[in-house]
């Protein structure tokens, strides 16, 4: 299969495109990458912002699109309207559907998570499918929420500045 054409290269040989869909050979790393379309394999960004965004064997900081799909990789903060992960982390997730399969998240916030082997952090969503473990149910959060509130204030009151 011959390489794909790369519209500019970076003095130390890894090639970026930047055309309506972009691509990153491996080991490629760049700052910033917006397209239409974006393939990441065995590279890097530290930002993402495109319709459609697919990384294998490789990460990004954050991603912003409408899809994202992760294979053996990672994403610090992800956000689009679906998001499928197997096999990959991501520390937080803001979907409307998330399609996540043997993976770690740290935070998933999603209408609907459909969901096999995954751990998280934290979890909200409306409708879960599947199997996920949690540290922090939305019922623990709201009680843990709850509870921090109340003594915060009571300290509040007790402890406030006389005139």
């Amino acid at each position: 299969m011959a390489p794909e054409p790369f519209d500019s290269q970076t003095t130390d040989g890894r090639a970026i495109s930047r055309k309506a869909e972009s691509s990153m050979r491996p080991d490629a790393l760049s700052e910033n990458v917006s397209a239409d379309v974006v393939h990441i394999e065995y590279g890097g960004a530290q930002s993402v912002e495109a319709n459609t965004i697919t990384i294998k064997q490789g990460g990004a900081q954050r991603a912003r699109a409408e899809h994202i799909y992760v294979e053996s990789g990672g994403i610090g903060q992800a956000n689009a309207t679906d998001i499928s992960v197997a096999m990959g982390g991501v520390g937080i997730v803001q979907a409307r559907r998330t399609d996540i399969k043997d993976s770690q998240v740290g935070v998933i916030a999603a209408d609907v998570v459909d969901a096999s082997q995954v751990k998280t952090g934290v979890l909200f969503a409306h409708k879960i499918n599947g199997d996920v473990q949690t540290l922090v149910s939305q019922k623990t959060a709201a009680v843990l929420g709850l509870t921090a509130g109340l003594t915060l204030g009571i300290f509040m009151l007790l402890f406030r500045p006389r005139r």
